[in-house]
């Protein structure tokens, strides 16, 4: 199993994707196919062979139906009075016997001729026979009659005599040579009936009613399921009455039919053997049997065909569908080898790389790799132009702090000299010089506390206080939670300095500058605001340390953007606002930063 399995993983995406498809395909073909090709083929070998049998049940009741009328006609003597009285003549008893005898004759075949054949097309001939003096009274035709057929053996006939006991019931006569009026003993089914007398129960006689076979195969002979089905219809006697081979009529259907011979009694039935299904269907009102026996092979030739076009059509359909399967993995496989072959040269440092497909998911994927690549591209070179711009500003703070080292120092030596003169004014200027001299040359890094960098400011603007003699006055509104938090150093003097030497320039008033340090949520904001004299917005634009600049102020407020966009993100910075003749605010944005975290403006919204 775990082979099976190693293998299939080393097996190709293009393979992975044929098989899959072709397993999706050809499971559903064989299920679906397979059952709907069984049901198909099921559900109609059983309505064909349901035709069938309604086909031969509907033969019995043909049978049925068309013999009621002969029934009917069968009840007829005993209803009409002409013929009930002739039958109960004894001839040999009257005085002129021949004559009275073929009176009677003649008006009995006219009755029969007129009366009883018009009746239904089915009868072939009738005959109305005596007991009592052994005659022939009535039939359908005056042609040929067997007299010595008559005389001899048509009383002693077994139907005859079936029929005489019957007393009165109807009696179907199955197959048997018409005798007595026919000259080549045709074959004949008939209806026969004993006339009794209603008073004494006596037999008078009989009507025989003939139907030939040929009238009786209209019945029958126009329905056809197959080319080789055959139908037998079996008299009581279980004798053929009907064949198609004109052989058959008369033979013992057992003879015949040999292994397919029809069930016993009245029994309703559907069998079969090997190559053939015999049905059979029970006359109710002769007990006749109706079989049809239908050839298998031929039956259901045409549910075979639609089967095998169905299961052609399938194995083509299921032939397509795994071709298409085929040129769809290969379609989704070949550009992904593609980009897999460009991906290995992006991996390698080659990120100069086109990837040139152009269609599909895997078209969208390569375009969405390209601006990817072209991304990093763009970065890497950003990456590259800000650190060049720290080197220049780290270079250029370091330049800044050279002098300050050496003007410390000098500016102690001057400080002790005023002290042990007792100048106090210069020993207190020489010492917040000092301080801001001192704060500069720190090197240590390029952040301290809020603190430090508020009590560089406080240093700088008293020194500045001493130099325009209380042209101005500091406000300070920090909260305390904000000074251990780090900041950038230099941060607050060029905004200081432009707001004394350029705010305060020239104002017929008192200068005031406010300082305002606060929290608001994962940022420190800070505000630094004078009431001088303003700027437009050209003087906003052009904002930055000019030739004659305090040589102190070497980074200006350009660089202080820089400083916080290169170290805080892009959402940090700095914003000034101004009006001319209504003071300068500006705004700065830093995140929150501790001794133990730090981090920039983006990652302080995303974290918001």
């Amino acid at each position: 199993m775990r082979n099976i399995r190693n293998r299939l993983r080393n097996v190709s995406l293009k393979h992975k994707l044929i098989i899959v498809f072709s397993c999706f395909l050809i499971i559903p073909f064989v299920i679906i196919g397979g059952t709907l090709s069984w049901l198909y083929m099921d559900s109609n070998r059983n309505m064909i062979l349901d035709a069938a049998v309604d086909n031969n049940n509907q033969i019995a009741k043909n049978i049925d139906t068309s013999l009621q009328p002969l029934l009917r006609l069968a009840m007829y003597p005993e209803r009409d009075q002409t013929i009930f009285q002739i039958m109960r003549k004894d001839y040999d008893s009257l005085p002129y016997p021949l004559y009275e005898r073929g009176r009677d004759f003649d008006t009995v075949n006219g009755i029969i001729r007129n009366s009883m054949m018009l009746y239904t097309d089915l009868l072939d001939s009738a005959v109305i026979y005596q007991s009592t003096n052994h005659v022939v009274v009535g039939r359908s035709n005056n042609g040929y009659m067997d007299h010595r057929y008559l005389e001899q053996e048509f009383y002693s006939e077994p139907f005859i005599q079936t029929i005489l006991q019957q007393k009165g019931l109807v009696v179907p006569v199955g197959i048997h040579p018409e005798k007595l009026m026919s000259f080549h003993d045709t074959p004949v089914v008939s209806i026969g009936r004993a006339i009794v007398d209603p008073y004494t129960k006596e037999n008078l006689g009989l009507i025989l009613l003939n139907i030939g076979i040929d009238k009786l195969a209209g019945l029958w002979s126009s329905i056809h399921f197959t080319e080789h089905t055959q139908f037998y219809l079996i008299d009581e006697q279980k004798n053929i009455v009907y064949s198609k081979n004109p052989g058959d009529i008369g033979s013992a259907a057992a003879n015949v039919l040999e292994n397919r011979k029809p069930a016993g009694g009245g029994e309703l039935e559907t069998r079969e053997d090997a190559d053939n299904y015999i049905i059979t269907s029970a006359s109710e009102v002769t007990n006749w049997q109706a079989v049809t026996v239908i050839p298998k092979q031929e039956l259901f030739s045409f549910v075979d065909v639609i089967v095998r076009t169905i299961f052609i059509s399938l194995l083509v359909l299921l032939a397509l569908s795994i071709l298409a399967s085929i040129y769809i993995a290969t379609s989704i496989t070949k550009p992904l080898s593609a980009l897999n072959a460009k991906m290995k040269q992006v991996s390698q440092g080659k990120l100069d790389v086109n990837i040139d497909i152009q269609h599909g998911e895997v078209g969208r994927i390569s375009i969405t790799i390209d601006h990817m690549l072209q991304e990093i591209r763009r970065l890497i070179q950003r990456i590259y132009d800000e650190e060049q711009e720290k080197r220049r500003l780290e270079l250029l703070a370091l330049q800044s702090q050279i002098r300050p080292h050496f003007m410390y120092n000098t500016l102690n030596v001057i400080k002790w000299m005023a002290k042990i003169q007792g100048a106090t004014g210069i020993e207190e200027a020489l010492t917040a010089f000092s301080s801001v001299i001192k704060f500069t040359a720190k090197a240590e890094s390029d952040e301290v506390t809020i603190q430090e960098e508020v009590e560089f400011i406080r240093n700088y603007t008293n020194i500045l206080d001493f130099r325009y003699l209380n042209k101005f006055e500091v406000e300070y509104d920090i909260n305390p939670e904000v000074l251990p938090y780090k900041t950038l150093k230099f941060l607050l003097q060029p905004l200081v300095e432009n707001a004394i030497f350029h705010g305060f320039d020239g104002i017929p008033y008192k200068g005031k500058l406010s300082i305002r340090i606060h929290r608001e949520g994962e940022h420190v904001v800070i505000i630094v605001a004078d009431n001088g004299r303003g700027m437009s917005g050209a003087d906003l634009e052009e904002l930055q340390p000019g030739p004659g600049s305090d040589p102190m102020n070497g980074i200006g407020v350009k660089n202080i953007r820089s400083r916080i966009e290169l170290n805080y993100g892009t959402d940090c910075g700095l914003w000034m606002t101004s009006t001319e003749n209504a003071g300068t605010t500006a705004k700065i944005i830093i995140p929150v930063i501790t001794e133990e975290e730090r981090g920039d403006c983006n990652e302080s919204i995303n974290r918001g």
